[in-house]
């Protein structure tokens, strides 16, 4: 099993890295089956998404766990502390979502804040939001690695926008665990599902330039 987290407040965004990467395990030959399923945590309080994409891999041809069988993927739900990528599209909902990170975990962080307004409408409750280097510093003590960038930023720089944050974190993502993707079929997959491959085939292609 390979398993996959998705964390962010646009849902939008979510949903579309959620639908590239069940596409992706529907079409690669390394994996077996693919699901995904995302969670909608919208309230007069707060607005929390995430997503979970899992792929069954073909034992025969690479295995990340000697444990799992074919009956653990009947439930899209990563198990706790189960994911092997995280990409945090926004880091207070990465940090909300911990239970699933570990020492096998690699996180692919956005560190771009949002406006507390826009994530909790509660204005008789004082919210403190941590500092992005506490928002750090907590990864780093669970996960195995963490990649912390302000995508939002790199896009704005290299397209004059930060729509191209999302693919840009998915690059980096691929090529971390370039024994699962392939980047080709991701780019094939890619091209099908922006309207306006022309920016988001070199934000993806950034991305990966980003890890060595």
């Amino acid at each position: 099993m390979y398993n996959i987290l998705v964390a962010g407040v646009d849902k939008r965004e979510v949903t579309l890295l959620r639908n590239v990467l069940k596409e992706y395990g529907d079409r690669s030959i390394l994996i077996e089956k693919a699901v995904g399923s995302t969670l909608d945590y919208e309230s007069n309080k707060k607005r929390s998404k995430i997503a979970f994409v899992r792929y069954l891999i073909d034992s025969r041809i690479y295995s990340l766990d000697q444990n799992y069988i074919i009956e653990d993927l009947n439930s899209s739900k990563i198990p706790i502390r189960d994911a092997h990528l995280v990409l945090g599209l926004e880091p207070l909902e990465t940090l909300k979502n911990l239970k699933y990170i570990s020492e096998k975990t690699v996180v692919i962080l956005n560190t771009h804040q949002i406006d507390l307004k826009q994530s909790i409408q509660d204005s008789k409750k004082k919210i403190i939001y941590p500092s992005i280097a506490q928002i750090v510093d907590i990864l780093d003590q669970l996960a195995r690695k963490v990649y912390a960038l302000d995508f939002n930023e790199l896009s704005t720089n290299y397209f004059n926008a930060p729509n191209y944050s999302t693919i840009i974190a998915l690059g980096a993502g691929v090529k971390e665990f370039r024994d699962i993707f392939y980047e080709k079929l991701m780019l094939t997959i890619l091209r099908e599902f922006h309207e306006d491959p022309l920016r988001y085939i070199p934000a993806f292609e950034l991305g990966t330039s980003l890890i060595d």
